[in-house]
């Protein structure tokens, strides 16, 4: 998950490296400023962000609780995708393997489906320990942001998955048989498996939303990131000449912090609210 108050600095330094002359209301703590890092199989998550003391934290809560509803839904799908992306990195490689289901026929309810996915994963799961498989891990997804069934045209209900190998993927699709099933071998890009987990959760289905669920859905033994986090003591004003020109120097500064690994995205933000900048950068491992 990324930092609570990431949402307060979503603002941006403007092209020439200077920060937009913007009233702060909030001054960073005596702390200074923290470094987090997320490690998810070969990805790592580097931030860089303001501590805060406990006096402060009320008006943080505050200012957040301005923000419109809007905003806080992007703030939200904002961290549901970083997480998202996190969870599938620590938890599939190549060796594993994607599958697209969907129905022939009569177009099922959304209640059909969820029955449906989950009779196919308990029949996974015994072909799995059949075979003397590990334990079945999987997220998945339900499209289908216009169902028939529910007096709407256009797409037909279908899922997305994503599991761990070693079940022929022949048999996988048979085991489906509630209409097309295709499963291919998972291939990360040199950006890795993120872009699945952002398919994912652009899916819509045609149901209401409750708050507090989430699009996609995963087993409960998959693997978390591993977080570690040390304090590093500068001052907000050092932290502030770095971050004018970090973007020039991220990736020789960030390679160097974590060796073996090559920076893919760095983000230089400030905020209105706050005193500081927010840094977070995404790299690589290398491949040996």
């Amino acid at each position: 998950m990324s930092w609570e108050y990431e949402d307060l600095f979503n603002n941006r330094i403007t092209g020439d490296g200077s920060f937009l002359e913007e009233p702060s209301f909030i001054q960073v703590g005596r702390m200074g400023y923290r470094r987090r890092t997320t490690v998810s199989g070969p990805r790592i998550d580097a931030e860089v962000f303001p501590v805060f003391g406990r006096n402060q934290r009320g008006e943080l809560r505050r200012a957040k609780s301005q923000a419109t509803r809007e905003a806080q839904q992007r703030a939200n799908d904002e961290r549901s995708r970083i997480h998202l992306i996190q969870l599938v990195e620590a938890n599939f490689t190549e060796k594993d393997v994607a599958l697209g289901l969907d129905y022939a026929g009569t177009v099922p309810t959304p209640e059909r489906v969820d029955k449906d996915v989950r009779n196919f994963i308990a029949r996974v799961k015994r072909a799995r320990r059949k075979a003397g498989l590990p334990h079945l891990k999987y997220i998945y997804a339900i499209g289908g942001d216009e169902m028939p069934a529910a007096g709407y045209s256009g797409k037909r209900p279908h899922v997305h998955m994503i599991m761990n190998g070693g079940i022929d993927r022949d048999t996988l699709e048979a085991i489906w048989a509630k209409g097309r099933a295709n499963c291919d071998r998972l291939q990360p890009r040199d950006e890795g498996l993120g872009g699945i987990a952002v398919y994912f959760t652009r899916q819509k289905q045609d149901r209401p939303e409750k708050p507090g669920v989430k699009k996609w859905r995963g087993s409960r033994n998959l693997k978390q990131p591993i977080r570690r986090s040390r304090d590093a003591r500068m001052p907000n004003s050092r932290v502030k000449r770095i971050a004018r020109d970090f973007r020039n120097e991220a990736k020789d500064v960030m390679e160097k912090l974590y060796p073996g690994y090559k920076l893919q995205d760095v983000q230089v933000r400030y905020s209105d609210i706050v005193d500081g900048v927010y840094i977070r950068c995404v790299l690589r491992r290398l491949r040996t």
